[in-house]
């Protein structure tokens, strides 16, 4: 047992608290991590709210799956890494031996068991134990902020612009852009040559988007029943071929549906509980429109997306930094709407 200060849930929807626990020492196939960067995010604040799982089973639990450290000891039979690697951890519970892992569509896993975070404990602590087969290679150069930015901020981006190969061709629309994900996918499809359009709906958020984003990155404020006028006239009436959905709103989906371009995209990548978006089918045809899904990222994104923040290619945009006796109050925040962009916690 290893002892660790740590962020607990008791139930799903119930509040974080901090304690001391003992951290059991690596079984096969399993590895203990200090943790050195983890981030606190919505998407984890969506994990506590019981959106990924409800099953009473599963708590108390230790909440976080965003996060790079260094590997402390190993359980038998690990030969994956060693004690003392850099590694940064990947979100998804998956099997390794079904057709798509064995391929790296691990984000498709058809024997997928769950969450980082949710399933079994995660990285809001000191330290904690996780599958070996988790831990990717932190590459040279990149910090532990990085790792743990990239390990979905960026990585999730990434698999975003692939899905929907965004080139030089394309006008993208982020909604949500000042989010971490929105935030480095305005970055990252400007650097793969697309214009974009980063929307959100406060003057401080498009702010901190014009502030931290390339030229060719352009803050749309998407409040407002002229939201689909503008766009258009943004786009000389031909409207983007890509848009990003990263926040689920029905009204701003339906603005962007009647401006998106001849052939376009919609790429929706969060999990909306109980809301519904369903153009007419005949208008996809005339269209010739396509609504993606997204689901995370491979293995093989979440160590290129470290590389593209250790290359200095996208920079990683962290908005705070907080010990693990903060954790709780920055989760209020987070609730209330009152926090933006990606805090790291730093235990």
């Amino acid at each position: 047992m290893t002892p660790t200060k740590a962020v607990v849930l008791d139930e799903w929807g119930g509040e974080l608290t901090t304690d001391r626990l003992d951290v059991p020492d690596p079984g096969p196939g399993e590895a203990l991590v200090d943790v050195r960067a983890c981030g606190v995010t919505r998407t984890i604040e969506n994990a506590i709210q019981g959106g990924l799982s409800d099953d009473p089973a599963f708590t108390p639990r230790v909440p976080g799956h965003e996060f790079a450290g260094v590997v402390e000891d190993v359980g038998p039979g690990v030969e994956t890494v060693d004690p003392g690697d850099r590694v940064v951890c990947y979100f998804y519970l998956t099997c390794g031996s079904c057709d798509n892992c064995r391929r790296g569509d691990t984000a498709r896993c058809t024997d997928f068991g769950g969450w980082l975070g949710v399933q079994r404990d995660g990285a809001y602590a000191e330290r904690t134990v996780v599958p070996a087969a988790n831990l990717l290679p932190l590459p040279d150069g990149a910090t532990f902020e990085m790792g743990a930015v990239a390990a979905d901020g960026l990585a999730t981006p990434l698999h975003v612009c692939e899905r929907a190969a965004v080139d030089d061709t394309d006008t993208v629309l982020v909604v949500g852009a000042a989010g971490r994900v929105g935030i480095h996918l305005s970055q990252l499809a400007a650097l793969r040559g697309a214009r974009v359009l980063a929307a959100d709906v406060d003057a401080d958020r498009l702010a901190h988007v014009d502030s931290v984003t390339p030229d060719a990155v352009m803050p749309i404020d998407a409040r407002g029943d002229d939201v689909a006028e503008r766009l258009r006239a943004t786009t000389d009436g031909d409207g983007p071929s890509v848009v990003v959905d990263t926040v689920g709103d029905t009204d701003t989906l339906a603005a962007a549906w009647d401006v998106l371009a001849m052939g376009g995209q919609i790429v929706s990548l969060t999990t909306h509980h109980d809301r519904a978006f369903a153009p007419p089918m005949k208008e996809f045809v005339v269209k010739e429109a396509s609504f993606l899904g997204s689901r995370y990222a491979t293995k093989d994104q979440v160590v290129r997306a470290a590389r593209l923040l250790a290359d200095g290619r996208v920079d990683p945009v962290v908005t705070e930094r907080v010990g693990l006796d903060e954790v709780p109050t920055l989760h209020e925040r987070i609730r209330s709407g009152e926090h933006h962009g990606m805090a790291i916690l730093e235990p």
